[in-house]
């Protein structure tokens, strides 16, 4: 029961976040919560102030651009919230298939099966840990910055830099309502971005456990198509282990093919937001010396790096599938299950990564093109500075 208590408890830890950010996947999925409503006058707020701010000081190219900093992330962010609730039915009857296709069946089956899913139990709470250990210490860093400008320059600055039309910071009780309110947006998108991010590792983790399980069994296929006693003796053993190949692939093929419905718009907007960030990050970097830019050029180069990251371990996954498929000896099958083999490869060959909405595969390729494109950018940019 380990491994099933083990994505009960982690999804225990989401379900709060999904009530806090009022997209309640499992408790009451396509409702619209009284957090909900919260999160969506609070996003829309945000960027009617944000354009208020940016139109108010239009003139001054420097300060539009630290005003704008935070717009991308935010896009990202209501984006996601709009995706969620779109798809919230479907993401939901995905953690259903995995613990009927996945933990149920395994949870208690050979000791491969169960080292695969403890491994991935595992590494997910370990990397659910490090994300709380990030976000928590980057609204630290964040509410750090004003009291640093306040002690170091004797200036009281805002959270962030977007105003709120006819309110005027001068007199402190204001001061603080305002950075209070700037923080619980912050502490609203952070619990936002654990719960978007979050859902889609642990359902890729889990899909590339069911490709490992699928891997596990096609060796034992293989180990049994090499022994000639068994063979002559225990043909219908090789019959039913075939068939269980069958049924693991058809399983294996129809949870990354899902993973790429549920997920690949998201994947395509936090590229795209992404990359916008940074190119503003890069030009903030090299036309001031405003430092905590550099800090949010670490995070947000990070948060687009790990989707890359988690593209490219799904692409060599299928990869690995695919080699051990081929490396199988499907001539020593029964002759009655050669078409069966033929069409299992067929399959094999179509694409099943992770996708930017269908425009470009989330892998290493893709990857180091954006990089590339970053880079030449930021040259672009010091040329002009020089």
């Amino acid at each position: 029961m380990a491994t099933l208590e083990s994505y009960r408890n982690l999804r225990n830890h989401l379900i709060l976040a999904s009530k806090i950010v009022g997209v309640e996947i499992w408790t009451a999925p396509g409702k619209i919560k009284p957090a909900s409503c919260i999160v969506i006058v609070q996003l829309f707020f945000y960027f009617g102030c944000n354009t208020f701010t940016v139109l108010k000081y239009r003139s001054d190219f420097i300060y539009v651009l630290k005003i704008l900093i935070t717009l991308g992330p935010a896009v990202q962010l209501f984006m996601k919230f709009v995706v969620y609730f779109w798809r919230v039915v479907d993401i939901k009857s995905y953690g259903e298939e995995i613990e009927r296709e996945l933990l149920d069946p395994y949870q208690t089956g050979s000791p491969e099966e169960v080292v695969v899913l403890t491994r991935a139990g595992r590494l997910l709470w370990r990397i659910f840990r490090l994300s709380v250990i990030m976000l928590g210490s980057t609204g630290v860093a964040f509410l750090l910055y004003p009291i640093f400008i306040y002690m170091t320059q004797g200036e009281t600055v805002p959270l962030f830099l977007y105003e709120v039309p006819y309110y005027d910071l001068n007199s402190v009780k204001r001061y603080f309502l305002n950075l209070a309110f700037q923080f619980q947006l912050y502490v609203l998108g952070m619990f936002g971005l654990l719960l978007s991010d979050f859902v889609f590792i642990m359902y890729v983790m889990y899909a590339m456990a069911r490709v490992n399980i699928c891997i596990v069994h096609l060796r034992e296929l293989e180990t049994m198509l090499n022994d000639p006693l068994l063979l002559a003796t225990e043909m219908a053993s090789v019959r039913c282990k075939w068939i269980q190949c069958m049924d693991d692939h058809r399983i294996t093929t129809g949870l990354l093919n899902k993973i790429e419905e549920l997920f690949g718009v998201m994947c395509f907007i936090q590229v795209v937001m992404g990359v916008f960030t940074v190119c503003d990050v890069l030009l903030l970097v090299a036309l001031t010396d405003w430092y905590p830019v550099h800090m949010f050029l670490v995070a947000v180069f990070f948060e687009l790096s790990a989707l890359f990251v988690v593209g490219h371990f799904v692409e060599l996954k299928v990869d690995e599938l695919y080699d051990v498929i081929i490396s199988t000896s499907w001539y020593r099958l029964p002759e009655e299950h050669h078409k069966e083999f033929g069409f299992l490869l067929f399959r094999q060959q179509r694409p099943l990564v992770l996708t930017m909405y269908g425009f470009a595969p989330v892998n290493f390729v893709s990857y180091s093109s954006v990089l590339k494109k970053l880079y030449q950018f930021f040259v672009l940019v010091m040329q002009y500075v020089d």
